[in-house]
């Protein structure tokens, strides 16, 4: 699986354009494939924008890699959060970004460099991942845009929308630091933990994988064992899930009949999540 190292290409999260992108590609849902020019075309934006656009699109999920349409997540955000202002698109969008094996600085950030050492100041933050990547890439490119990646990252959570969320936050000295994430949205959460499953080819998962596995649910938002048993409780309380602990379980079983998009459609909709009639591990799986 090929690693994207530029997801920004030295741009920022600007949702404002974002939105513009999102909302031409929904008037053009039924395409198969929507061309650069065009989105230049519609927008006003320079061809660099654009490619910087449906990159960080792609990376949160709401775009397809290639193709340039919107994802089935995209299509529904767009319908209900077009600046990605809410806190259950914030949701979707981290686990998707920082989530993301082929998102290489976001994904090793929270996967890995601030999962290992305590706060770090940009800098630190910067070298700590030149040392995990020096021997994979020229000196160019980490010289000039690994600070681009981590600069779009920072921004993102400490400027933009991400800072919403408060998972990744700066000390008076300048440090930044995760802090541990207890509270998402049920039903958004229950639609990662389903679209997890969908992407690991598994119908149970066991409590200690979701907070051990890079890329997991528990990794991304840091949290631990113990808070993940009390929201498996909580959403096995709601019939969304089954959480199993007898003869010795702990784990997670994700139930027939409901899919990773119908939860999060139903979060946007402020309804329960439905069950379809024609059930499958796999299906709903488009990005």
């Amino acid at each position: 699986m090929r690693r994207k190292f530029q997801v920004s290409n030295g741009y920022l999260l600007e949702t404002e354009q974002l939105a513009q992108v999102l909302t031409l590609l929904a008037e053009r849902r039924d395409a198969a494939k929507v061309s650069r020019h065009d989105l230049m075309e519609g927008t006003g934006l320079s061809n660099r924008q654009i490619e910087s656009l449906v990159s960080i699109g792609s990376a949160m999920g709401l775009v397809k890699r290639g193709a340039q349409v919107l994802t089935d997540a995209g299509w529904t955000v767009m319908m209900h959060d077009t600046f990605l202002e809410q806190k259950g698109t914030l949701e979707w969008c981290h686990y998707m970004g920082a989530g993301g094996f082929t998102n290489l600085i976001w994904y090793e950030t929270f996967n890995s460099i601030f999962r290992n050492s305590g706060p770090l100041s940009k800098d630190g933050w910067t070298n700590s991942l030149r040392e995990l990547l020096q021997n994979q890439y020229t000196e160019k490119t980490l010289k000039k845009h690994l600070r681009e990646e981590v600069k779009f990252i920072s921004d993102a959570y400490s400027v933009r929308n991400f800072r919403r969320l408060s998972i990744l936050s700066q000390s008076s000295d300048e440090k930044f630091f995760v802090r541990r994430y207890a509270r998402p949205e049920p039903l958004v959460f229950c639609s990662i933990l389903y679209h997890f499953a969908v992407i690991s080819g598994r119908n149970v998962l066991q409590i200690r994988d979701l907070v051990d596995t890079p890329g997991a649910p528990g990794v991304v938002f840091y949290i631990d064992e113990a808070i993940m048993c009390r929201l498996a409780e909580e959403l096995h309380g709601s019939g969304w899930i089954r959480y199993e602990t007898t003869h010795n379980l702990n784990q997670i079983r994700i139930k027939d009949g409901y899919q990773w998009l119908e939860f999060l459609t139903a979060h946007y909709e402020g309804r329960e999540p439905r069950v379809d009639s024609s059930p499958g591990l796999l299906r709903g799986m488009s990005e």
